[in-house]
């Protein structure tokens, strides 16, 4: 039986609010945010990393989450698309990296 992996902490902020967690250092980014943060507006599409529901803004440039760890994220700014549908935030930085 394999020893359990400890927690590691990381810290972020995330749409303009600090977020401090324990996190499993395995855990994938697209899955802290839904599952530990609650921010369900970022999506698992397609589990390969073609279709892009997943991504993010991390430190202005537009990422993958479902190919990234949450601690590889420690220390940044994110920015996640939000259900409202507005033209600015997330889509309106997302529409300038393209």
């Amino acid at each position: 039986m394999m020893p359990a992996v400890p927690k590691q902490k990381i810290a972020l902020k995330i749409n303009g609010v600090e977020q401090a967690h324990q996190v499993e250092p395995r855990l994938l980014l697209v899955d802290f945010l839904r599952d530990v943060v609650e921010l369900t507006g970022t999506h698992v599409g397609c589990d390969t990393s073609i279709c892009g529901a997943c991504t993010v803004m991390l430190d202005g440039s537009a990422v993958k989450s479902c190919t990234m760890l949450a601690v590889q994220a420690n220390g940044a700014e994110l920015l996640t698309r939000r259900l409202s549908g507005s033209a600015t935030g997330f889509n309106a930085d997302f529409a300038r990296q393209e």
